[in-house]
């Protein structure tokens, strides 16, 4: 399902497109040796967990949490919401998860060309929510990567709804026959159980309302990654280490 400036993006990675290879309905010369460059794209990364009983024991471990009384609780008029404290990943019970972040977050800072003497998790969480509650678009500040792990992904619950920059800078859209990667102001990304985002933290994200069971709990696990560095930059030196 598609609507205005928006692809939504299920369970398989959005793949690449072979730009400028329609057919050539006209008797005219074509360019030779075509090539599409990408300006200043946007990544998002993401995989599968190797073990999703991984996700029964963190599911657990913040149900815990939760019934010591451990973290923030909604108030009697909101939806049912949870957060435990923001640092899971000291936690001795997510050793395993964290290890797997810091291993993919290095892949990724490697790929982007990120110099840096290291990089670490700054903050991780769980949220135990209403499937269908609703979140507004808001970004992760003080870190360079964010990400989030889905550990309870009820049917027809509310999906993470990524916005573009520019959509907030255009002063003219076209009407397009097909939404894709290239022309889209928001992705949406259906959640499940297992799967892990790594996303720039500046990048405004929010959380669809869903249409689930209201007798299950949408469950995630956000966190961000910042870098040790001494960045050399003139009149713009900045010292992380």
């Amino acid at each position: 399902m598609r609507t205005a400036g928006v692809t939504r993006v299920g369970n398989a990675h959005v793949v690449g497109r072979t730009m400028l290879q329609t057919a050539n309905t006209t008797k005219s010369a074509e360019l030779l040796n075509k090539q599409m460059r990408l300006l200043f794209p946007t990544p998002m990364f993401t995989g599968m967990l190797p073990d999703l009983s991984l996700c029964d024991r963190i599911e657990a471990f913040l149900r815990m949490l939760q019934k010591s009384g451990v973290g923030s609780f909604s108030t009697p008029r909101q939806s049912a919401t949870y957060m435990t404290p923001d640092d899971l990943h000291t936690r001795p019970e997510m050793k395993e998860l964290v290890d797997i972040v810091l291993l993919e977050a290095g892949k990724i800072f490697d790929t982007l060309g990120v110099a840096r003497d290291s990089h670490y998790i700054n903050s991780m969480w769980g949220n135990i929510t209403h499937p269908n509650l609703f979140q507004n678009a808001h970004v992760h500040p003080n870190s360079l990567l964010s990400g989030l792990v889905y550990i309870k992904t009820p049917e027809k619950c509310g999906g993470t709804s990524f916005a573009s920059h520019r959509r907030f800078t255009k002063n003219f859209e076209p009407n397009y026959t097909n939404r894709n990667e290239l022309n889209s102001d928001m992705f949406v990304v259906r959640p499940e159980k297992g799967r892990m985002l790594f996303w720039p933290s500046d990048i405004p994200h929010s959380v669809e309302r869903g249409d689930a069971d209201e007798s299950e709990d949408r469950i995630t696990l956000p966190f961000n990654i910042m870098i040790k560095a001494k960045i050399v930059k003139f009149t713009a030196n900045l010292d992380l280490r």
